[in-house]
């Protein structure tokens, strides 16, 4: 008997050993490390990133980037690997909740100069109201000389593959990520001015934003007759909704509406922008079109449909107030009420994100990548990083208003609208 318990034991203890030397025992014991991340983080783009054109240079970017992920010590070291990664797909919508010091300001969220190549020059299309490029004396029709010291057509080149060195899109997404600078620390620009050139130094230190209310809603015009409501970089909080309405039941009895989607540049979440269109439309109403992860070709022909909330909507003339930090879902608010109810969107066009997000969290570090898992249409079938105001606005040559040439378009619209009958 006891000759038996002893091969039973034996048994055991090598049965145990076999299963213990089990790869896949032995990767489901060992915890979390880098090179996890890394790959949770390649993964997730490579199968569910709905613009992932070039799979090819994607693969390649594994290749160049997850050593470095792997040989990371500190939160630090991967940080950097994982940011290198997900430039080489050179697209603003896709962002890390997470960054270091140095790592650069994520477009438009937490940037203030938008820039664009024109003829060959780096010109400024927009600075953001109140920030710090403002605050300094840049603005719209300037041309950048240098960035950092460095002629700005070579950091731009810099930045970028060689393959990509023609590619339009491409310049334009270096030029503004260079431009919106580092988290933390000084960005010289330099600004040409005749036949010198002007530094102009921004000094950007990396704080929470200050608090502020979650909207704003007043009564405006000659009558205080017309109703403004600007919404503030919330559009990720449920808790906003509850707040949207009752400014709007305070604006209700108003001949038209100016509503401010310039202070959505963080994005937000779509559910959060459908239950506010909700308030403008009196029956169900289609309002935009989601598509699968990289569908082509023609557009899906269901589109998303929201029904009324509240005990009213909204039914005199909507304008839509728009520029570069107009984005995420604040874009597909303006293009969604542009569609159900006739709005007018009035500005520069939009920060041009692409897709709805989706968040996953890496598995060692906790961080979370969110990237757009599907396109997003107007209901006329043009992608919402394409659609453009109807009445634009050029901030470098602005014609009549001071101050705010898109709030005073938007004004004078809605004040010629006055009066008209109501949506129908």
């Amino acid at each position: 008997m006891s000759a038996m318990r002893e091969g039973r034991r034996r048994f055991l203890r090598g049965a145990a050993g076999t299963l213990l030397a089990s790869p896949w025992i032995a990767r489901a014991a060992a915890t979390p490390g880098p090179a996890d991340d890394f790959d949770a983080l390649w993964r997730a783009i490579d199968e569910g990133y709905a613009f992932l054109d070039r799979p090819a240079d994607w693969r390649d970017a594994r290749a160049r980037w997850r050593p470095k992920a792997v040989a990371a010590r500190d939160r630090a070291s991967l940080l950097s690997a994982l940011e290198g990664a997900l430039a080489e797909l050179q697209d603003d919508s896709i962002v890390l909740a997470a960054h270091n010091p140095g790592s650069p300001r994520p477009v438009p969220f937490a940037s203030d100069v938008w820039a664009e190549w024109i003829a060959a020059r780096a010109i400024i299309t927009a600075v953001r109201a109140g920030s710090v490029a403002d605050s300094v004396g840049l603005h719209p029709g300037m041309e950048v000389a240098t960035i950092g010291g460095v002629p700005v057509g070579d950091a731009v080149a810099r930045m970028l593959r060689r393959s990509r060195q023609a590619d339009p899109r491409a310049r334009d997404w270096a030029l503004r990520r260079l431009l919106a600078g580092p988290w933390s620390g000084t960005l010289s620009v330099g600004i040409r001015a005749g036949a010198a050139v002007r530094a102009f130094d921004l000094v950007r230190n990396d704080e929470p934003p200050a608090s502020t209310p979650p909207l704003i809603a007043r009564r405006i015009g000659e009558s205080r007759d017309l109703g403004y409501l600007r919404l503030k970089n919330n559009l990720s909080d449920p808790g906003l909704v509850f707040h949207f309405d009752a400014a709007l039941l305070h604006l209700k009895d108003t001949k038209g509406l100016l509503l401010d989607l310039r202070e959505t540049g963080s994005g937000g979440a779509p559910a959060v922008a459908e239950a506010i269109a909700a308030r403008f439309v009196a029956a169900e109403t289609p309002w935009l079109v989601r598509s699968p992860a990289r569908t082509k070709g023609a557009v899906p022909a269901a589109p998303v449909r929201i029904a009324p909330r509240g005990n009213f909507a909204y039914g005199g003339p909507v304008a839509v107030l728009v520029d570069r930090w107009t984005a995420g879902e604040g874009e597909s608010l303006a293009i969604g009420l542009e569609a159900a109810v006739r709005a007018t969107l009035i500005g520069t066009p939009m920060a041009g994100l692409r897709g709805d997000p989706r968040e996953v969290k890496l598995p060692a570090s906790g961080i979370a990548l969110r990237f757009p898992a599907a396109r997003v249409f107007h209901l006329n079938g043009t992608p919402r990083e394409a659609v453009r105001p109807a009445l634009p606005v050029d901030l470098a040559a602005p014609s009549g208003g001071p101050g705010d040439p898109i709030l005073y378009q938007g004004l004078k619209f809605l004040e010629s609208r006055a009066g008209t009958a109501p949506r129908s």
